[in-house]
């Protein structure tokens, strides 16, 4: 029987040096294609939100930002702007996880103007009715908010109380407006808070743009390194 016998002594040392450049280049190609993968991930996270959110306003549609990696740590992060003024992880938390409804600032607000009455309880929400002007996302117009504030600071015709209308107890405790001896319900207090339903599938979407996209990063960055390094 015919037999055939390859030498690859003479090739070992050019495999060697190429495993050790593959070796010393895996980090840094690693925390490449982490960083890559990631900034694919705060697109897709971005643009999730106009497909899974109501009329998202554009504050919403750029709320994630990446924290990059280096070949030190090799992990990055994709995450909700919390900073100060400008926080949109306080609120898009109940849109990625759901959960119980908590009062907005708006609502702490006006009810501060009640404190030491029993009409409406501190921990209280406001349903805002018909008559409040809301915006393209759904919220409460910040001109809504501070017409209303400025109504409550006098008694003029045309202001806005808090609490229950004394001259009627069939109406509900809330934010009302007088106007030619009318009262029109703008809010309306509830002791029972909502619930918001789970929206944007986070992890899911993560998931999968890591599971796609970071194996063509890594074997691109490995290639770009370990020529690099020749």
């Amino acid at each position: 029987m015919a037999t055939l016998t390859l030498d690859i002594r003479s090739e070992l040392p050019k495999a060697i040096r190429w495993t050790d450049q593959m070796t010393k280049q895996l980090p840094f190609a690693v925390s490449q294609a982490l960083n890559a993968t990631a900034f694919d991930t705060r697109t897709a996270l971005n643009g999730a939100t106009r497909q899974y959110f109501d009329k998202p306003n554009r504050f919403t549609q750029s709320a994630f930002l990446v924290q990059k990696t280096n070949k030190r740590e090799l992990e990055a992060i994709v995450y909700a702007n919390a900073q100060q003024g400008r926080d949109r992880a306080r609120y898009l938390r109940y849109g990625i996880q759901g959960g119980e409804r908590r009062q907005k600032g708006f609502e702490k607000k006006f009810l501060a103007e009640i404190v030491g009455t029993r009409t409406i309880p501190a921990t209280a929400q406001l349903v805002p009715t018909s008559l409040v002007k809301l915006d393209g996302s759904g919220n409460v117009s910040l001109s809504t908010i501070k017409r209303i504030q400025k109504g409550l600071s006098g008694k003029a015709r045309g202001g806005f109380f808090v609490g229950q209308p004394r001259n009627n107890p069939n109406l509900p405790p809330g934010i009302y407006r007088r106007s030619r001896e009318q009262l029109f319900p703008y809010f309306i207090a509830t002791a029972n808070p909502g619930t918001y339903k789970q929206l944007l599938p986070m992890a899911e979407i993560g998931q999968k743009t890591a599971q796609r996209r970071f194996g063509v990063y890594l074997r691109s960055s490995l290639e770009k390194a370990v020529a690099g390094a020749r």
